[in-house]
């Protein structure tokens, strides 16, 4: 099944206007060092946690209700919630499979971005056989993956 199906988006990919600002403490810290305790990595910024050199990041939402920012330029972007909004597990390298669960995303998944011009093919490994779930082409994005994908991607491709 193909992206349209997926409620794809396409063309420019920035974050819907409008988010709301949340008063008071976030938790950012304790979920950063939540992230870096069970999965590794280093603290980048004061939201951020960077694996492999920095071509893998996982960066969690300040101080907004479930809104993340936009993908950045060059990158595949994978999000918790719908509407690129929550947690945000971005990757900017390619060529190979890729594991989710590795930095804590394993079957979180519920909307997505693609600023790259690689294209992405994503799967469930914890099905047996493992199953193709949806293509993420380049410059595209889905709102939302649907009932069917959400939260069950663990993995995904990139031929560069």
């Amino acid at each position: 099944m193909g992206a349209a199906a997926c409620g794809a988006v396409t063309g420019a990919l920035a974050a819907p206007a409008g988010a709301v600002t949340i008063p008071g403490a976030d938790g950012t810290q304790q979920q950063v060092d939540q992230q870096i305790v069970h999965y590794g990595g280093t603290q980048t910024a004061p939201n951020e946690v960077s694996y492999q050199g920095g071509s893998v990041k996982v960066v969690f939402p300040v101080g907004v209700r479930a809104m993340a920012a936009a993908c950045p330029s060059g990158w595949y972007c994978f999000y918790e919630s719908k509407n690129f909004g929550g947690r945000r597990l971005q990757f900017r390298d390619c060529g190979g499979t890729q594991y989710l669960t590795n930095y804590g995303f394993g079957n979180q998944t519920t909307s997505w971005q693609n600023t790259t011009k690689h294209t992405v093919y994503v799967y469930d490994n914890a099905a047996t056989p493992p199953t193709y779930m949806w293509t993420e082409e380049p410059t595209t994005a889905a709102l939302q993956v649907g009932e069917t994908f959400d939260d069950r991607a663990d993995s995904f491709y990139t031929g560069c």
